[in-house]
């Protein structure tokens, strides 16, 4: 059964998977090209002098591409799922309604960790062909707010989606704003490096309420 659900998955996701893949390809060559101008331009010195003293973050364009992803896959999953109600079909399948929920969350999420590993990996090679290894560390510690924000961007959204009552979907969507918001806000290097794990179990927390949402929209109600 649960072979059946990950082929309707792929269904909705074959094709458009490849756009917030796309949108890191594109943040990565503008990044490649500011470390390129620099290093040649300018001079490895300055450029050292740039990212090392100045701050200058030139891989910036990184920073929305978690939530862009969690977003489209979200929606694409979900909306023609809620919109004519065959998500109800889901509770009657011979799975546990939660297994069933969360398997589909499980794939969304996948696909979000996946575009932010190809981000990951290529902004690490990108850096590491200009720079020491210090400062690909440095630079990861910067990105992985960024990424860790996709997880209450695509959560936030599935349940915003899923709840049929507006005011649960306003305090879903305000809640997920703030804190995709706090991750997001500051480009200062490492900013966040030692308070990443109390940020990563604060992600968690989008996972409570999807069975509750699931349940209310089992109920009945416009979502």
């Amino acid at each position: 059964m649960f072979a059946a659900l990950a082929y309707k998955e792929w269904l909705k996701l074959r094709l458009v998977f490849w756009v917030p893949l796309g949108a890191v390809f594109v943040a990565l060559g503008l990044a490649l090209v500011g470390f390129r101008h620099v290093n040649e331009i300018i001079g490895s010195t300055m450029l050292w002098y740039d990212v090392a003293l100045l701050d200058k973050v030139f891989y910036s364009d990184l920073k929305y591409v978690a939530v862009f992803a969690a977003l489209w896959f979200a929606l694409f999953q979900f909306v023609p799922e809620c919109t004519g109600k065959r998500l109800r079909l889901l509770f009657h399948l011979p799975v546990p309604r939660r297994s069933a929920v969360y398997f589909m969350v499980g794939v969304g999420m996948s696909c979000v960790v996946a575009v932010c590993l190809v981000a990951a990996i290529g902004v690490a090679c990108i850096v590491g062909a200009f720079m020491p290894v210090e400062a690909v560390r440095t630079v990861l510690f910067t990105c992985t707010p960024w990424f860790l924000a996709g997880i209450p961007a695509y959560l936030g959204t599935v349940l915003m989606i899923m709840e049929p009552a507006w005011p649960h979907k306003f305090l879903h969507g305000a809640a997920t704003a703030l804190f995709v918001h706090e991750l997001t806000t500051t480009s200062m290097q490492g900013a966040y490096e030692y308070s990443l794990p109390i940020y990563a179990l604060a992600c968690l927390l989008w996972v409570l309420p999807i069975e509750l949402a699931a349940f209310r929209f089992k109920r009945g109600g416009a979502w």
